[in-house]
């Protein structure tokens, strides 16, 4: 699934790509997705013209005149793609295509069709059930050491679950998650509300670095991801733990083990992230 960091890729490229753009005519596949798609979306997003795409957590907002915004999940597989051929290139799984007047279109893909769209008024957006759970950004507003701290407090779930959980940090998935811990040097097995006050400083610390780092190389492409422009994102090529179960930690080369919590695959150096972990610099 499209994390963070993918998302605020496309984010950035259709910013550049759509904005200001108006769209003459809407077609559906008529595919059910994550929700049904409303019949009426056609006729509601015709002739509206694109006036900026935001983010929060993992879903796009694709901001419209008319105090309208177009929200986004890519789910497990979605995808949007942009070109600006007038009659590009048929594609399967294509369910939404939007044509704009210059000529350009913008189609989601989503071959497993867990994503989702949904136009919602402005005034109502944050009211959308799927935004009202969710928790602060954990990349446009970084969190402090002592408010994970505070807000861990009696959690009786791993810290890697409780970093996953989207009511508490909005963005953060599987991959980023083992990396983040890594980082840190904190044994993905803990409770979160075992971890000192130190060691919440230290993944705070990392968030925002692991984050920011993967969106500079647009994201980790490991099976569906693309950009907007069908790109593959180049950040896993500097995956540390993530999906390198048996390989050497780059730090102290350690065998880096791969366990499963909550029917998801995690990843992490056994000595590195052990409650004595020290402080040897990573391997070129």
């Amino acid at each position: 699934m499209p994390e963070l960091p993918e998302v605020e890729t496309v984010r950035r490229m259709l910013e550049v790509s759509v904005r200001g753009r108006t769209i003459a005519s809407v077609r559906l596949s008529g595919a059910k997705l994550r929700s049904r798609i409303a019949p009426s979306l056609p006729s509601r997003l015709r002739r509206r013209r694109v006036t900026g795409v935001r983010r929060h957590g993992k879903y796009l907002l694709i901001d419209l005149d008319e105090d309208l915004t177009l929200l986004s999940h890519l789910g497990m597989s979605g995808r949007w793609l942009f070109s600006t051929d007038g009659r590009p290139a048929p594609l399967p799984h294509v369910h939404v295509r939007l044509a704009f007047a210059d000529g350009s279109s913008l189609r989601f893909q989503d071959p497993r069709r867990f994503g989702m769209l949904r136009l919602v008024r402005r005034d109502r957006l944050w009211r959308d059930p799927s935004l009202a759970v969710l928790g602060p950004d954990p990349f446009a507003s970084p969190p402090a050491g002592e408010w994970l701290h505070r807000l861990a407090r009696g959690a009786r779930v791993s810290v890697k679950n409780f970093l996953l959980d989207q009511r508490r940090l909005a963005g953060i998935g599987n991959i980023y998650a083992s990396e983040i811990l890594h980082r840190g040097r904190v044994d993905p097995r803990r409770r979160a509300g075992a971890l000192g006050r130190e060691e919440w400083n230290a993944v705070a610390a990392e968030i925002p670095r692991v984050l920011g780092e993967a969106i500079e190389r647009m994201g980790t492409t490991f099976r569906s991801y693309r950009t907007l422009w069908n790109e593959p994102g180049g950040y896993g090529e500097k995956l540390l733990v993530y999906d390198r179960a048996g390989e050497p930690c780059r730090r102290c080369g350690t065998p880096i083990k791969r366990i499963v919590q909550g029917q998801r695959s995690t990843y992490f150096c056994p000595r590195c992230q052990g409650r004595k972990a020290s402080r040897a610099p990573a391997r070129s």
